[in-house]
């Protein structure tokens, strides 16, 4: 076997280590978007008076700042040698690897914490009152647009995987059709 190739063992235990973490964590980011997403429907059909309305921007700033903490568990795991390959440190460039890798991450979390600091933001100004009523409406619409991109965005980060060409390993998303990233 070559030196720059991951043996089949390398590569099934760190799938094992990655599966182990991933549903936990997912489950939790899922839970807070799915509760953004809900009650952004509920605010835009304008059924619902002050107090639960109140209820619903504190609901979702606070599912917003879980994000938040989240994503820099998810990212804190990801940037460990240990969980990107136990034994990248025999392969080649494990220093190019774990460049790229970081590079494909922050990419991602700079778009996430983008969009969750712009839900943070809306739902600030809805709480203090502070907008008129059609930008309340579009305040709450963004939040919408935001959450389903987080939702998106969630995807990659937990569908990363290394993938071997004739370029050595590089960052893949299951979600991108075998394209690398």
């Amino acid at each position: 076997m070559s030196s720059n190739t991951i043996s089949p063992k390398v590569q099934a235990d760190h799938i094992n280590q990655r599966e182990e973490f991933k549903p936990p964590l997912s489950v939790e980011f899922r839970s807070s978007l799915n509760s953004i997403l809900c009650w952004t429907h509920l605010l835009l059909r304008g059924r619902l008076d002050q107090s639960t309305m109140l209820q619903a921007y504190e609901v979702i700033e606070h599912n917003a700042k879980r994000q938040l903490l989240l994503l820099d568990q998810l990212l804190n795991w990801c940037l460990t040698s240990d969980a990107i390959y136990p034994e990248v440190s025999k392969h080649k460039q494990p220093n190019v690897d774990c460049k790229q890798f970081k590079q494909f991450i922050s990419s991602l979390s700079i778009e996430f914490r983008s969009s969750l600091n712009s839900i943070l933001c809306w739902t600030h100004l809805l709480r203090e009152g502070q907008l008129d009523q059609s930008t309340t409406v579009q305040a709450v619409e963004v939040i919408e647009k935001k959450a389903s991109v987080l939702n998106s965005l969630l995807d990659q980060l937990l569908n990363w995987h290394f993938t071997h060409n004739d370029h050595g390993l590089t960052v893949s998303n299951e979600l991108s059709n075998g394209h690398d990233l």
